[in-house]
């Protein structure tokens, strides 16, 4: 993700600016702030659902190499390749979809960070190509994104008739009209994506939680010599892990839903100093949590 994430927040003051009058350099710096920190946090939450799913894997494959060992009377394990290949692509494929949820973000910012140059330019002629090329590659992202995820275009939310403030002109004005409802689509997408990650994390924390407690608590307990204190130890550790890891995510989830509609009452004029500041102690409540689990 983008380090200058928070140029994605700071658009809605702007058009709040051309809507309905300006507001202070302190709510600004205190709404990018806010967004640039959910952005990190996010980040961090992906690598962390990354690592999780390899972890799982790797306990399953595991698994599948202790039972044919036992089976096969500790033997040579044959077609042990194809368990491995099997569960490798799975992770690749995961891999692949929180790598492309990452693009997606990143041309999404893009996006936002073209419309701050359109709304001060006064030749915005080449920043409107800009904004068309980005928007191509954010669709085009956004089809990979449902591909590589469960997810069917036809489940998505429907997108809400937006009406744009009549008090936005100029080139701002035209392109909110031109693309707002695509914008829309977009970040539904994105959060639809998070939803789904969430999902999958949970079944991967279950699945390390259940089979590192018998490899590495109920073996051991049953082993004829136990050193007890490393064992109570490890056992916290086992069973208490990664609690924290999925509230997070569906924290992140309903920041995104939030960040859409603050972007929705930005381009009809309804953004308010109150919605603005609930954002920013839910997002900072968000970035406290996540920066907990490190």
């Amino acid at each position: 993700m983008m380090r200058n994430f928070h140029k994605t927040f700071v658009v809605f003051a702007i058009i709040a600016t051309f809507a309905s009058g300006c507001r202070s350099t302190d709510e600004y710096k205190k709404f990018a702030e806010a967004g640039n920190n959910f952005v990190d946090a996010t980040n961090s939450l992906l690598d962390t659902a990354g690592q999780i799913t390899i972890k799982a894997t790797s306990e399953q494959l595991l698994r599948s190499r202790r039972d044919r060992m036992l089976a096969n009377g500790n033997k040579p394990l044959d077609g042990i390749d194809n368990i491995y290949n099997e569960f490798s692509d799975q992770d690749k494929n995961r891999l692949a979809l929180i790598s492309e949820l990452r693009n997606h973000n990143r041309l999404l910012q893009a996006y936002f960070s073209k419309l701050i140059e359109l709304a001060g330019s006064d030749s915005p002629v080449r920043t409107e190509k800009a904004v068309g090329n980005i928007t191509a590659q954010l669709e085009g992202s956004s089809s990979r994104l449902l591909k590589l995820s469960p997810i069917k275009i036809d489940k998505l939310p429907s997108v809400t008739k937006i009406v744009l403030d009549s008090r936005i002109r100029g080139s701002l004005r035209k392109e909110l009209e031109k693309r707002k409802d695509t914008i829309y689509r977009e970040i539904t997408i994105q959060e639809e994506v998070l939803k789904k990650i969430s999902e999958f994390v949970r079944e991967d924390i279950e699945t390390i939680q259940e089979l590192q407690e018998k490899r590495l608590v109920i073996a051991p307990f049953k082993s004829e010599e136990i050193n007890e204190d490393s064992w109570i130890d490890t056992r916290l550790t086992v069973l208490t892990q990664n609690a924290q890891i999925i509230l997070a995510i569906n924290k992140a989830s309903d920041n995104l839903s939030a960040f859409k509609e603050l972007y929705i009452a930005s381009i009809e004029g309804e953004l308010t100093r109150e919605r603005v500041n609930n954002f920013i102690q839910e997002t900072n409540s968000f970035t406290a949590l996540v920066s907990e689990q490190k």
